[in-house]
C-alpha cells in the first residue's frame, strides 16, 4: 500500500513529466507547423498560378489532399498543446506568452475558417487567377499571426533554458 508521501511524490512526479512533454513537444510542433506553413505559403500557393487549365483541379486536390496531414493536424496539435500549457507549464513560463501564442493560434483559425478555406472552396472547381491572387494577399495575415507564434515559442524556450532564467525551477 502507498503512503500519502509516496503518493504525492508520485504525482509530482507524473505532473513534472508531463510539464516537460507538454512543453517541449509544444516547441516542437510550432516550429513543424511553422515550416510547412510558410513552405505552403511561399512555394504552393505561387505554384497555382504557373499550373494549366486542365491540370489544375487535379493539382489542387492533390494539395488539399496532403495538406491535412502534414499541415492542418499537426497545426491542430499545437493549439491543444497550447491549451494544456494553461495548466502544465514551468514555473517560469509566464502565463501571459501562453495566452499571446493562444491568441495567434486562435485568430490564424478563424482567418482559416472565413477566409482560406472558402477560397479553397471555389478553387477546388477550378483555376482562377484572381482567387489564387487573393488568396496569397489575404494570407499575409496568417504569416504575421504564426511568425508572432513562433517568435514566443523562442521566448518560451528561452524561459526554460538551464541557466537563462533565476526563476526556473520545474523543467
Amino acid at each position: 500500500m502507498l503512503t500519502l508521501e509516496t503518493q504525492q511524490t508520485t504525482n509530482k512526479t507524473f505532473v513534472h513529466t508531463l510539464i516537460r512533454w507538454t512543453t517541449a513537444s509544444f516547441i516542437g510542433f510550432t516550429f513543424f507547423s511553422y515550416g510547412t506553413a510558410m513552405m505552403d505559403y511561399f512555394l504552393v500557393y505561387p505554384s497555382r498560378l504557373i499550373v494549366g487549365e486542365k491540370e489544375f483541379v487535379a493539382y489542387h486536390a492533390l494539395l488539399e489532399e496532403r495538406i491535412v496531414p502534414i499541415s492542418v493536424i499537426p497545426f491542430g496539435l499545437l493549439t491543444v498543446l497550447n491549451i494544456l500549457l494553461f495548466w502544465f507549464r514551468p514555473a517560469s513560463l509566464p502565463r501571459k506568452l501562453v495566452w499571446a501564442s493562444f491568441i495567434c493560434l486562435l485568430l490564424d483559425w478563424v482567418s482559416t475558417i472565413l477566409v482560406q478555406i472558402p477560397i479553397n472552396l471555389q478553387l477546388n472547381l477550378g483555376k482562377d487567377e484572381y482567387l489564387i491572387r487573393y488568396i496569397m494577399e489575404t494570407n499575409w495575415v496568417r504569416v504575421a499571426l504564426e511568425s508572432a507564434q513562433a517568435m514566443i515559442a523562442l521566448l518560451v524556450l528561452g524561459n526554460i533554458i538551464p541557466g537563462n532564467n533565476a526563476r526556473r525551477d520545474n523543467f
